[in-house]
């Protein structure tokens, strides 16, 4: 087992996750983690445009060998800043949501299917925020038999899409995406952008909150709460 990596193994399960993402034949899809192919062989019969991500070099040099259609990429998904696929599937190791999410909020695609921890989104900043940028849907929960070695935690799969987001959504998708920056600087250059706001004009926008001087990356929990909180009182 690479990491926290499990093998699906239960071939009806695979077909039906596969069938979710509803490939045509001329549509670029994604695969994130193959490990041994379970998904990527049903893949290949939808599409001939099947790219995957493997970090592990042992199963990236079984995919090359196993799969001569599809392009294996040796490395971790968590280097991606941007994935422009039409479509996007994946069997997610904990280890790599968050950081994949935050890729997502900024690519291009249709639809995403993942299998992921019965625990995704039901707590922390990814509760508060997948919401407001994207639409969750879960499909069905996952035995704990369908993967090889058995993980300790049930498993479900999910679709997620782009939504249409109000002005005060995409304004919150604009200051978490500066996340290098000041959230005062943060929240004056997101209300110029959708708001189409001047500078001077912002002042007003700049709420009282009293953590304006930290990174939005360093923002906690209840932190983010009162920004959305705030975002949501404007009138706009």
């Amino acid at each position: 087992m690479i990491l926290d990596q499990h093998f699906m193994v239960d071939e009806e399960l695979c077909k039906r996750i596969v069938s979710y993402l509803k490939i045509r034949k001329d549509e670029a899809v994604l695969e994130i983690g193959p490990g041994k192919g379970a998904l990527t062989n049903y893949l290949i019969k939808k599409t001939d445009k099947v790219v995957v991500i493997e970090l592990s070099y042992k199963l990236s040099t079984e995919l090359i060998s196993k799969f001569k259609t599809v392009k294996v990429i040796n490395e971790s998904i968590t280097n991606f800043k941007e994935l422009n696929f039409d479509k996007i599937i994946g069997n997610l190791p904990y280890s790599v949501i968050e950081p994949l999410m935050n890729s997502l909020i900024v690519s291009k695609f249709s639809l995403a299917v993942f299998t992921v921890p019965n625990n995704f989104m039901k707590e922390g900043l990814l509760k508060i925020l997948l919401p407001i940028f994207f639409e969750i849907e879960t499909l069905e929960g996952v035995s704990k038999d369908s993967f090889s070695p058995k993980p300790k935690i049930k498993s479900k799969v999910i679709t997620i899409k782009h939504k249409e987001m109000s002005e005060k959504e995409k304004i919150i998708r604009e200051i978490y995406l500066q996340s290098d920056k000041k959230l005062e600087n943060a929240i004056r250059e997101a209300h110029c952008k959708i708001l189409k706001l001047t500078k001077k004009q912002t002042k007003e926008k700049i709420s009282k909150l009293s953590f304006l001087n930290k990174r939005v990356y360093t923002l906690n929990l209840d932190e983010w709460k009162e920004i959305v909180k705030e975002i949501e009182k404007e009138k706009i």
